[in-house]
């Protein structure tokens, strides 16, 4: 994990505000579940923001990321079939665009890999060899969105798989 303050994170909020093409929105709350302490900290100073394409969500935008990338039924079947997959702790931290197929990244928020972050795609999500993590803190992910400039996010560097 990143060893980052609450200070590095605000001055990573104020690139992405001073970005043409990126916004920062106002603080709205916590999300009602626990989550990691930078993603707190987050929260503390926006409600989420736009970078290019992308969405990071804001506190209750923060939802399960299951049912929207495999549907409500193959996620209830995969939470009762399959509990200790990983999918079942992973949370839509950022979208695309907002659709089903747009690509996402999502955050692990099961408390042994709380803050990982990997990029999913309605056709992969939850594939072995097919969730890379392109973060492993709020404010790596933040880099990493912003070292994207809105272009391709496959061809950015990655820390593996998530199921590695």
């Amino acid at each position: 994990m990143c060893d980052v303050t609450a200070e590095n994170l605000r001055d990573l909020l104020d690139r992405v505000a001073g970005t043409p093409g990126c916004a920062v929105l106002p603080p709205s709350g916590q999300p009602m579940h626990r989550i990691p302490a930078d993603l707190r900290e987050l929260y503390d100073f926006c409600g989420g923001a736009r970078l290019w394409g992308w969405r990071l969500s804001g506190p209750t935008e923060l939802v399960p990321a299951s049912p929207r990338l495999l549907g409500e039924a193959v996620a209830r079947e995969v939470a009762v079939d399959q509990p200790d997959d990983l999918t079942n702790g992973c949370y839509v931290i950022a979208d695309g665009g907002g659709a089903t197929t747009d690509e996402h990244v999502v955050i692990d928020l099961h408390p042994a890999r709380a803050g990982r972050c990997y990029l999913a795609f309605w056709d992969s999500y939850g594939l072995v060899g097919e969730m890379p993590v392109v973060a492993r803190s709020i404010p790596e992910l933040l880099r990493w969105l912003l070292d994207t400039n809105g272009v391709d996010p496959t061809l950015a560097p990655t820390h593996g798989d998530a199921y590695g």
